[in-house]
């Protein structure tokens, strides 16, 4: 596994944040984590350049101020930020938010799992096929 790869999450929830982290360090402790907690953050953040940008972003859905979908239509639309993954991360299971967030550009969408070991396995996924085609992958998960 590639120690370089970083993930950066933004997720108003600290509880999913905190499980998320959790989940990530137990797939492989050297991947770099970043949390925030809206859009705005994430711009915020992704603008400073000092800072290495991530290799995949997780936004959820529903965030104050900015919301995934709001996000993710203004990292599209950025050409420095374009093509880094974006992945859905949603309480949600609505096919249809999953078929506007590829349409809007993500490269996926993933329901929140509950059971920790289930997040567990996608992080592994996602973590190991970082190079390969993630939008074929996240259709299987």
């Amino acid at each position: 596994m590639d120690a370089n790869k970083f993930f950066l999450l933004a997720d108003d929830d600290h509880d999913d944040a905190e499980l998320f982290n959790e989940a990530l360090t137990t797939v492989n402790p050297s991947i770099k984590f970043h949390h925030v907690e809206d859009g705005h953050e994430v711009f915020q953040f992704l603008m400073n350049s000092k800072i290495e940008k991530p290799d995949v972003i997780f936004l959820d859905l529903n965030m104050p101020s900015m919301s995934g979908w709001q996000c993710l239509a203004k990292l599209k639309n950025d050409s420095s930020l374009k093509n880094i993954p974006v992945i859905m991360y949603s309480t949600s299971s609505n096919p249809r938010e999953k078929e506007i967030a590829i349409e809007l550009g993500a490269t996926g969408f993933v329901t929140k799992p509950t059971d920790f070991k289930v997040l567990t396995k996608i992080l592994e996924t996602i973590s190991t096929n970082l190079s390969a085609d993630l939008r074929k992958i996240l259709k299987d998960i």
